[in-house]
Parts: C-alpha cells; sequence; structure tokens
C-alpha cells in the first residue's frame, strides 16, 4: 500500500470544505489586503478589495468575471470604500463555488466534461481514455487512481495527479504547471512548461519542459527521461499549449531542482554526477523506448520525438535491430520454417503480455474501440 495518506480529491466535500475556510478566514484576508494587521479596519477601500481577485472573482458570468473584483459589489464600487462589517456580509452572501469552471463531478469514459475543469478519480484496473484530442482543458485532476492506465492527449493548463498508485499517465501539453503530489510507483509523460513533483515514491517521469523540474518534499526513488509520447495529433495538441518540442530545451528535464527532505544542498544536481543522487537518477538508454496512445482508424504522421543525443542513439540502434529482424524473416523461402519462426513469436509475445498484465489493457483498449467509431 502508498506510505502516503489517502487524497482528498476534487469531490463535492473538498469543495465545501474550501468555502467554509474562505467564509472563516475573510476577515484575516481584508486585514492582509488592508494592511492592517495587528486589528480589523474600519472600511475597506475598493482598491484593497481587489487585491483578492488574487483568490476571489465576480460577476453575472462564472465563466467571464469581471476585469476587478470590487465591481461585482455595486456599492463598494460606487463609493469606493464601505465598511469592513457590511462588506464581511455582503461577500459571504453572495459566495458560491463556481462550478461552472471547478466541476465536482467525476468525468465518465468518453464523455466531454460539461466545464473547463476534468475530474478523474478513483479508477481501479483500468483504462480511462479523454476524448476528443482538440479539447481545451483549463484544469485536470487526476486523484486516487490504482493499477490504471490514462490517456488524456487534449490541451491542458494546469494539471494536478494526486493519491495515485502503480499508475501509467500519458499526457499531451500542459501550458502552465503539472504537479505530481503523494503518489507511488507511478509513471507520468508529459510536456510541460513547469513539473512539480511533491512527496512521491519510486515515480517516474517522462519530461519536456522549459524550466527545470522541481522536486521537493519526501520524495526519493525517482527516474527521469526524456518526453517519449507519440500520436499523430501530438503535434497540434503540443503547438495549441505553446509546448512545441524544441532542441533549445532538449535536455532540461535532466537538471531538476531538488529541495528534498534531508537534502542539504538545494541546487540542481550535475548531469554527469547523478549516479551518487538518492533522489532521482536517469532512465537507461536501452530502457527508454516510446510510448505509442492508441488510435482508430487510419493513423496519421506522428511527430518526432526531440532527444538528447544518447537517446535518439539508442532508439535509433533498437530500430535498425528491429529492421534486421524483420529483413531476416522476410528472408526465409520456407513457408514452414516462415510459419513456425511467426508461431515462436507470437507465442513469446503472449508470455510478455501475460507476464507483464498487458492482456487486461488490451482488452480494455478493445472495448474502447468498439465504443467509439469516431478516430480520436
Amino acid at each position: 500500500s502508498s506510505s502516503h495518506p489517502p487524497s482528498t480529491g476534487r469531490g463535492l466535500e473538498f469543495t465545501q470544505a474550501l468555502h467554509s475556510f474562505v467564509k472563516q478566514h475573510l476577515g484575516s484576508w481584508l486585514q492582509i489586503a488592508s494592511l492592517t494587521l495587528q486589528s480589523d479596519p474600519a472600511s475597506i477601500t475598493a482598491e484593497e478589495f481587489d487585491v483578492l481577485g488574487l483568490i476571489l472573482c465576480g460577476g453575472t458570468s462564472k465563466t467571464q468575471p469581471l476585469w476587478k473584483l470590487s465591481d461585482a459589489l455595486p456599492e463598494l464600487a460606487s463609493k469606493s470604500s464601505m465598511p469592513t462589517a457590511e462588506l464581511r456580509k455582503a461577500v459571504v452572501k453572495l459566495l458560491c463555488w463556481n462550478e461552472d469552471v471547478y466541476t465536482t463531478d467525476v468525468a465518465k469514459d468518453g464523455l466531454e466534461p460539461r466545464a473547463k475543469t476534468l475530474n478523474i478519480s478513483n479508477v481501479l484496473r483500468g483504462i480511462w481514455f479523454h476524448r476528443p484530442h482538440n479539447a481545451e482543458i483549463e484544469y485536470l485532476n487526476i486523484a486516487d487512481c490504482k493499477d490504471s492506465t490514462i490517456y488524456v492527449t487534449a490541451r491542458i493548463r494546469y494539471c494536478l495527479i494526486t493519491g495515485c498508485e502503480s499508475t501509467t499517465i500519458i499526457l499531451g501539453g500542459v501550458s502552465t504547471i503539472c504537479t505530481t503530489h503523494n503518489c507511488e510507483k507511478v509513471s507520468v509523460h508529459v510536456a510541460a512548461h513547469c513539473y512539480k513533483m511533491e512527496n512521491c515514491i519510486d515515480t517516474s517521469a517522462y519530461l519536456y519542459c522549459h524550466i527545470p523540474p522541481i522536486i521537493t518534499g519526501d520524495t526519493r526513488g525517482i527516474k527521469l527521461a526524456p518526453y517519449n509520447v507519440l500520436h499523430s495529433h501530438m503535434a497540434s495538441v503540443l503547438h495549441g499549449s505553446q509546448m512545441t518540442l524544441d532542441s533549445n530545451f532538449v535536455d532540461v528535464w535532466a537538471y531538476p531542482i531538488c529541495c528534498t527532505a534531508g537534502q542539504n544542498d538545494t541546487l540542481s544536481r550535475d548531469a554527469f554526477q547523478e549516479e551518487q543522487n538518492t533522489t532521482y537518477h536517469f532512465v537507461h538508454p536501452s530502457k527508454f523506448f516510446p510510448v505509442v496512445v492508441p488510435e482508430t482508424g487510419p493513423r496519421g504522421v506522428a511527430p518526432q520525438l526531440v532527444l538528447p543525443e544518447v537517446y535518439d542513439r539508442a532508439m535509433k540502434e533498437r530500430q535498425e535491430e528491429i529492421r534486421q529482424v524483420m529483413n531476416q524473416l522476410k528472408g526465409i523461402s520456407n513457408e514452414t520454417a516462415q510459419r513456425k519462426a511467426q508461431e515462436r513469436i507470437q507465442s513469446c509475445f503472449k508470455d510478455w503480455l501475460h507476464s507483464t498484465g498487458k492482456v487486461r489493457q488490451l482488452s480494455d483498449l478493445a472495448k474502447f474501440a468498439a465504443q467509439f467509431q469516431q478516430r480520436l
């Protein structure tokens, strides 16, 4: 079992707790905004109240909030200031959860979320496949999934992965930040502007990022490698997320900033000294393989991965080995011998599927293919 406590998730109970937290601490926030920390201010100006726009938003539309938070309270906007007690009473009366943006609903397989937030939680020994690839997701929350595979190939702004165990998560482009929190034996594949890992054990991250990954908390046994996802629509997804693969950032993932428990230095280590690091190490090039996202219908042209030279060379060597094996099979003129060779390869492949537990994944993917006829 996981060494970390279970995740709270993003369900109704969690949002109610946040709602109560805001009500309880609104007075303290107004003190901070007005810089009167010793006592409650007599009144709050519109400019001071606008500071809380970092946390709160207001307006007639939940998807298009007003530019200034004070504009949501006509009395404050017209008078430029308002007694603190009256302001608190007005805010508490109007305060509600923004369900249109931060939905508490858990997404169902194959159905588009009705809000900008996509919540995937409690997937157990299964495959979750988000469709379609050209969707835009503001907030992606993946919580409490175990022994599963999650595919989300849409454009994402923020992503939080929390409380997952023995799960593989394949993502497209995350334009802001992707965080992995309180996870164990998880494999994350993502192209993110910023990637953060906190309180994770025996977790792998296959990354393309613009700034060095951040590793914090009680985190250890981490494997790092370059981004390795192949999908025929991935180029457009990464472009839409402003994460187009660029050789200028080819090895940024290899220089993480470590602020982990028990570690004296908080700066990134030299890539050539990583064998001395107990927090993380690199996936060996000989064990680095691409992840191909399943697709229905004809497959388009997959984008080219941008890899450090040592990984690129290792992949090309394996591709050449496969070509040589295929040529050897084609060179067998005897049909009986050729059939026996193919049967032997198929038998070894089936043994591998059973030994690695991939049979269940193939079965689940076959169900998806039957359920959805349109192309991903």
